[in-house]
C-alpha cells in the first residue's frame, strides 16, 4: 500500500488539515492518509493533552473514505523526535511504500532537526505548499539530489490556514463544527 503519514499537534484539526489530507489522497494517489498526533511529551506552548487532539481528529474524519488516525506516539512515555517516530512507522508499516505530509514550512526546515540528513536520505514527503514559501525553488539549491522524493501539493486555497487562528484569534470558521462541539464540551483553549 501506499500510505501517507500527516504528522503534527493539530490543535486543534481544522478543515485545512481535514481538506488537505483528502487533497493528498488523490493528487498523491495514496491508498490511504494516517493523521499522527504528537503525544503528551512533544514540546509546545499550549498544547491540549494527546487523547483530546486524538479524539478530534476521529471527530473530523468521521464517515472520510481511506483516512485514518494514529496513536502511535499517544503511548510513548518520553519526547519523539521526528527520526524516532518515522523509524517507529516505518517498523509498523514495513511492507508499505511510505510518505511524511508536512507543510513547507516544516519541511525547509528539516534538514535543521535532530538527525536532519537522515530524514531526508531514508523517506520520502508530500510537502503541502504554504503562502510565500516556494518549495520548488528550495529543493533546488538544497535537496536536488533527493527531487525524486519529494512531491508537492499546491495549496492555495488553505496556504495561511494554521490552528494558532484559532487559539490566538477566536476564527471559529476554520473548525470543523463537530470539532467545536468537543473544544466546548471539554472546556478546551479557555483563556
Amino acid at each position: 500500500m501506499k500510505i501517507g503519514f500527516f504528522g503534527g499537534c493539530f490543535n486543534p484539526p481544522t478543515i485545512a488539515h481535514i481538506a488537505l489530507a483528502e487533497k493528498t489522497l488523490i493528487e498523491a494517489n495514496l491508498d490511504k492518509v494516517i493523521f499522527v498526533p504528537v503525544g503528551d511529551f512533544y514540546k509546545k506552548k499550549e498544547l491540549s493533552p494527546a487523547i483530546d487532539r486524538y479524539n478530534m481528529l476521529k471527530i473530523a474524519c468521521e464517515g472520510l473514505k481511506n483516512i485514518e488516525i494514529s496513536d502511535i506516539e499517544l503511548s510513548i512515555k518520553k519526547t519523539l523526535y521526528a527520526i524516532d517516530a518515522f523509524n517507529l512507522i516505518q517498523d509498523n508499516y514495513p511492507n508499505d511504500d511510505i510518505y511524511f505530509i508536512m507543510g513547507a514550512d516544516n519541511f525547509i526546515n528539516l534538514m535543521n532537526w535532530k538527525d536532519g540528513k537522515e530524514l531526508i536520505e531514508k523517506y520520502k514527503y508530500i510537502v503541502l505548499e504554504r503562502k510565500n514559501i516556494n518549495v520548488e525553488d528550495y529543493i533546488t539549491s538544497n535537496l536536488y539530489e533527493y527531487k525524486n522524493k519529494i512531491f508537492i501539493i499546491k495549496n492555495e486555497e488553505y496556504g495561511e490556514f494554521s490552528s494558532s487562528m484559532f487559539r490566538e484569534k477566536n476564527d471559529f470558521s476554520i473548525i470543523p463544527s463537530n470539532v467545536l462541539k468537543y473544544i466546548e464540551d471539554n472546556s478546551l483553549y479557555k483563556a
